[in-house]
């Protein structure tokens, strides 16, 4: 449930996406629209000097000499494109700022150079202070190829660019370089995962284990109805001697959803519910903080991250311990809509979870929701697939083969991070709380890559119901990217990839298939830092499979020092221990009417944050926005507090990117 903002971090993601095959086929719109409508779909366009780009659903364009604006005016959000001349970058950048604002000149902050993608030579990211505060988002990219510049300008509220970043790096990703033609695997021969290729894979991995700091990591691979690899490498616990194997257990978090949504097409399979279902018929307790919009939503609006209701994970990562699954609908009967069915790529853990317990429900309508998705997901999914060592149950899946969650400390320490956090995974279990191994996992894959059918050739459910979770339901980053039920699809190579990662405190898993070339494989790993690895083996595993040119290595390479460099720079900012002053400005009792209370308590020079469920230790941050401290608890380490007071009380103020949670002092508290 840690949730960042910013650019550093949101920009790997955008500069380092692919782009798919849809310009070099000529799917591009030649013509540009001039007027200001507000467009319905994604639509292509061309510069000036014709340069191929998205304009997203929902927003407006125009073109006016050589820039061309986009914008959704309601909030006050705006994306320029301006075709500069040939020159130094500081003079092209300069041109371009002109081009957007001509009165005005923004105070550059930094500049960086990023990886180089979709044939540009040059491609360098400037961050902007704007006169309008710190919660203004105020960034531009600058791309070279040839004689052909191209400034990007993002310009907009920060909260805004937290909702529609997936747009954003739409926008970013179809920018490609003239002549660039993006490689396609269409035609390419399938590579057998033999025993000296799976050895390269598996090489690969424990490298990569090695160089992030990752204790233990859980690994299977299939192909063609095999299993080609079950196994572990490294250890459970950090220190410890006992080995990781595919029998070992870890926290699957988020591809726990392709599991809830399989649950559903095995109801629709069964003719016991219809995908297009009103979920509020299905589920009479389901509504969420717009009536109408209550009435529209469809069963595979429940995990599509389609429904225009926005994240919300503040209320369960504080109280999820404590809540139930009536608790967690009610959470989601206060919540508003930010945008139309299926225009933004919402990601909702809140809305997963209340369409697991909406098909927990349909299958066994006499018992209390939990109960009756536990139920159902042992009847329908784990006990017909063999999935034996998958469980819900948090506190036995704690004991015997287990993979220990591990955090990295501010001074780069690997160590046991705390489980706290991930006790809020017990009622939200339908989004990310299955308990699972590598075997277990192989042979949900195996039936994927079947078409639906059993390791032993038995239709397990109709091909239609299974790939109905296929579809794209909503666009979300790149080009070719998609969010269907409980799944991501990916085209940019022009073969279909299937995806789902999953991230908790110390757990970092994914399961990604290929299922035109009947191969995928599974990776479940118990550190934070795994989420590096996510990222660097589906490119190995496209490699090997293939058999491309080795990229995927000298990536992995990289990523050390640079997670080295960002990890010096964050600790740069904060101050350990407390300063005097501003533990003695702290109230010792803090309280929020939904998320509880948070209790400060010194251990000699440490200050901890206690939120009953889980404690933090805090440091403070270097900042202009007044005495704002972090939690740096391996584990529990992201959320960020503003100290202020508010009519002679004191407050904490926890803002996670869409909305503030404020925490006024308890007067007559005890510390």
């Amino acid at each position: 449930m840690k949730r960042h903002v910013g650019w550093l971090l949101a920009a790997t993601g955008f500069l380092l996406l692919q782009t798919s095959a849809a310009v070099a086929s000529g799917r591009v719109d030649p013509v540009l629209p001039d007027d200001a409508r507000v467009l319905q779909e994604d639509t292509w366009g061309r510069t000036v000097s014709g340069i191929p780009f998205i304009t997203p659903a929902g927003w407006s364009v125009e073109a006016s000499g050589r820039r061309v604006l986009m914008r959704v005016p309601a909030d006050d959000a705006r994306i320029a494109l301006v075709d500069v001349d040939s020159g130094p970058a500081e003079q092209a950048i300069a041109r371009a700022w002109k081009a957007y604002r001509p009165t005005e000149v923004a105070t550059l902050r930094s500049r960086r150079d990023r990886p180089l993608r979709d044939g540009w030579s040059s491609i360098q990211s400037y961050t902007y202070e704007s006169e309008e505060g710190p919660d203004r988002f105020l960034r531009a990219q600058l791309l070279q190829g040839g004689d052909t510049w191209i400034a990007v300008i993002i310009d907009m509220p920060a909260t805004v660019m937290d909702r529609r970043e997936p747009q954003v790096t739409r926008v970013l990703s179809s920018l490609r370089a003239k002549g660039y033609v993006p490689e396609t695997l269409v035609g390419r021969k399938v590579q057998t995962f033999d025993a000296a290729r799976i050895a390269r894979l598996v090489q690969f991995v424990e490298d990569a284990r090695v160089r992030l700091g990752i204790p233990g990591i859980g690994l299977g691979v299939v192909q063609d109805g095999e299993v080609k690899y079950a196994g572990g490498l490294g250890v459970r616990d950090v220190g410890g001697d006992l080995e990781v194997d595919a029998s070992t257990r870890f926290l699957t978090a988020s591809i726990t959803k392709p599991l809830t949504s399989l649950m559903l097409a095995k109801l629709v399979d069964a003719g016991k519910l219809e995908w297009d279902a009103p979920a509020a018929k299905m589920l009479p307790s389901f509504r969420v903080g717009d009536a109408a919009l209550t009435q529209r939503l469809q069963v595979r609006h429940m995990i599509c991250a389609c429904s225009g209701i926005p994240a919300h994970d503040m209320e369960t990562a504080f109280s999820g311990d404590e809540m139930s699954p009536d608790d967690v609908l009610g959470v989601l009967a206060g919540i508003q809509p930010t945008a139309r069915i299926g225009e933004l790529y919402q990601y909702s853990n809140l809305m997963a979870v209340a369409g697991g317990y909406l098909g927990g429900h349909v299958a066994h309508a006499g018992l209390p929701l939990d109960q009756a998705y536990d139920r159902a997901m042992q009847e329908l999914v784990f006990d017909p697939l063999g999935m034996a060592a998958t469980t819900f149950d948090f506190d036995a899946a704690m004991q015997g083969n287990v993979a220990s969650p591990h955090a990295t400390t501010l001074d780069g320490e690997t160590v046991v991070a705390d489980m706290g956090l991930n006790r809020m995974s017990i009622v939200m279990r339908p989004d990310g709380g299955a308990w699972s191994n590598v075997d277990d996992l192989n042979r949900y894959l195996q039936m994927e890559l079947a078409g639906g059918r059993l390791a032993d050739g038995r239709r397990y459910i109709g091909t239609a119901a299974l790939q109905e979770r296929l579809k794209g339901q909503v666009a979300r980053g790149g080009v070719e990217q998609w969010y269907g039920m409980g799944l991501k699809t990916d085209r940019r190579h022009g073969i279909l990839q299937v995806t789902h990662g999953g991230s908790m405190p110390g757990y970092q898993t994914e399961m990604t298939w290929f299922p035109e070339r009947n191969a995928g494989y599974v990776l479940l790993t118990n550190a934070d830092a795994g989420v590096a690895l996510r990222g660097v083996l589906v490119d190995r595993f496209r490699e090997l499979l293939f058999d491309l040119d080795p990229q995927a290595e000298a990536a992995l390479a990289a990523v050390p020092p640079r997670m080295e460099a960002e990890r010096k720079q964050h600790r740069a900012t904060l101050t350990v221990p407390l300063a005097a002053e501003t533990l003695q400005a702290l109230a010792p009792v803090y309280a929020h009417p939904v998320l509880g209370t948070i209790r400060v308590a010194t251990e000699g020079s440490k200050t901890w944050f206690d939120a009953g469920g889980w404690r933090t230790q805090v440091a403070s941050v270097a900042s202009d926005s007044g005495v704002v401290l972090e939690s740096i608890t391996p584990g529990l380490a992201g959320f960020r507090f503003t100290a202020s007071a508010v009519d002679d009380a004191r407050t904490l103020v926890l803002d996670d990117g869409q909305r503030s949670y404020t925490f006024r002092e308890e007067q007559h508290g005890v510390r």
